[in-house]
């Protein structure tokens, strides 16, 4: 909507170009004509001075219609305000470039956030079944008077809390699919590949739309700024009128009427004077504004490099710290299911059991952790380049 109120914006400051035309018309019933006093001498010279006639000109009924044409040959101001109509034209284009990259943000942030959620579960799941051994083993030992009630509380505790976080897990991967039915602003069924994306592939960052949306409102301001100082030159304009009048002693009776044309061309200089020192704080306020803008520019040009440069060392940080991760999980859950053998064997107790467990519950959380930072800066570095229109 915006973008077309700046096209509109744009035909608008075209339209102070083309000549304005106006007609109008009006219509005057004399019901009673002022009477004149006229020099008696004038039509009787042996008429004393001081002597005066009294008589009356002109009709009762009286029409007039008049059509005006003014066309600006010379304005800087139209030329100015077309100038910044499409520079709102084009920071309305790019502001939907900005808009769209936003959402794209949180798109991939529930995205992301779903495949998280989706490892989380199949991680939960798997605990889940362990635990579930696990406390079919304590409970019969328990039973048979070989374990204390300690242990079976702390194997019952497990086993609930991997309940627990396998049904969290599963209820944040609804959540995270209902977000993005409400970005997408759909009821449809979303079907997503639970796939994460690959190491990145270095590649040039796309064009920053704030950056860019500064530069052209320096333009903008740059344009205001020539437009306010406009204001001092003079501007010409063409002018033209007919005119036309129509008087009758009887109402909408033309037959014994007075027509009476009338039409005129010329040039119309206006030159700015003075006015009270307004144009000129005008001026020096645009001015102020325009160098806000520059400075603004530059901030942003600046600020956009750097997030880019936090962005790809915050990336790679994460990938390395992720695969580290992969690698420890993977030696905790060999422990853990080296442990579990161990057990059947009768090998270790069952609290050297849980706590091998407890010990690769606590690094599945760190895991998870190292994936989630990977999630963030992955698709805050996709959006970063690619080019969004």
């Amino acid at each position: 909507a915006s973008e077309k109120e700046a096209v509109l914006s744009v035909r608008q400051a075209k339209g102070a170009l083309l000549p304005s035309i106006s007609a109008n018309g009006n219509y005057t019933d004399n019901i009673k004509l002022q009477s004149t006093l006229i020099p008696a001498h004038l039509f009787d010279q042996t008429a004393p001075d001081g002597t005066f006639y009294e008589a009356t000109f002109g009709k009762r009924y009286n029409y007039n219609a008049a059509a005006n044409v003014q066309l600006d040959l010379i304005n800087t101001q139209h030329w100015f305000a077309i100038k910044t109509a499409r520079l709102d034209k084009e920071i309305a284009a790019l502001n939907i470039q900005k808009t769209r990259r936003d959402l794209y943000e949180q798109l991939a942030n529930s995205y992301y956030s779903y495949l998280l959620a989706d490892e989380a579960e199949k991680l939960f799941r798997s605990n889940a079944v362990t635990m579930d051994t696990v406390f079919a083993s304590v409970q019969r030992k328990y039973n048979d008077g070989f374990v204390s009630e300690v242990t079976m509380n702390n194997a019952t505790i497990n086993k609930e809390k991997a309940a627990k976080s396998l049904a969290t897990a599963t209820q944040n991967k609804l959540l995270q699919l209902n977000s993005l039915q409400q970005l997408l602003n759909t009821g449809d069924s979303i079907v997503l590949r639970e796939q994460a994306a690959g190491p990145y592939i270095p590649q040039p960052f796309a064009t920053d739309p704030e950056v860019t949306i500064a530069y052209e409102e320096l333009l903008k301001s740059k344009a205001q700024w020539q437009s306010s100082k406009a204001a001092y030159a003079p501007s010409l304009s063409a002018v033209y009128q007919y005119n036309r009048m129509i008087s009758t002693d009887h109402f909408m009776s033309f037959s014994n009427s007075n027509d009476l044309p009338s039409q005129y061309w010329g040039l119309r200089l206006s030159v700015p004077i003075f006015s009270g020192n307004s144009r000129h704080y005008t001026v020096q306020k645009a001015k102020v504004d325009m160098e806000l803008k520059q400075q603004q520019y530059q901030s942003m040009g600046l600020q956009s490099q750097l997030t880019n440069q936090n962005i790809l060392i915050s990336y790679n940080t994460a990938f390395k710290d992720l695969e580290k991760a992969k690698e420890i999980l993977a030696m905790y859950s060999s422990n853990d299911t080296h442990a579990s053998r161990l057990l059947n064997e009768g090998s270790i107790s069952i609290d050297d059991r849980l706590k091998y467990y407890s010990d690769m519950i606590t690094n599945q959380q760190e895991y998870l952790q190292s994936m989630s930072d990977y999630f963030i800066q992955s698709y805050r570095l996709q959006i970063r380049t690619i080019n969004i229109y």
